[in-house]
């Protein structure tokens, strides 16, 4: 019997683009949108590869039914930059919301995956980005709520 799935509220989808205001205006052309700032408190401290980090972004958000349409510019060296540098625009990760980031941190690791980037937040929790492109052909986010 399988075990049960940590993946079952799915949230968001997360898109690497150059230019944020283009990518906005072409999404609104086919009628999605409107875009507007952070749905939760901004990230205070972070973490890329295990290491210390500052990640600078432009973001917007749109609600879709009830997904998220995250829109990333990525401004610093980071893991955003790298997929941009590398495979241009396009869906970069599937984001799910979790009520304990550090749990799915842990059991992640057992699998063998390990995070790729993290980020806390003020109230505590905040998200993660594990390594599943291999496996998967995208980044796989968490994201405490």
């Amino acid at each position: 019997m399988p075990e049960k799935s940590l993946f079952t509220n799915f949230g968001q989808i997360g898109i690497i683009v150059k230019d944020i205001k283009k990518a906005e205006a072409g999404f609104a052309k086919i009628g999605i949108g409107p875009f507007g700032g952070l749905p939760a408190e901004p990230t205070v401290r972070w973490e890329a590869w295990g290491k210390p980090t500052q990640v600078k972004l432009k973001m917007s958000f749109a609600k879709v039914g009830p997904l998220e349409l995250e829109l990333i510019e990525p401004i610093s060296d980071c893991m955003q930059k790298d997929f941009l540098d590398k495979k241009g625009e396009g869906i970069n990760h599937f984001s799910f919301f979790v009520k304990d980031v550090d749990e799915v941190v842990k059991e992640m690791a057992m699998k063998g995956y390990k995070v790729v980037q993290r980020g806390w937040r003020p109230s505590g929790g905040g998200y993660a980005f594990f390594d599943t492109e291999a496996d998967c052909g995208f980044m796989l986010e968490v994201i405490q709520r």
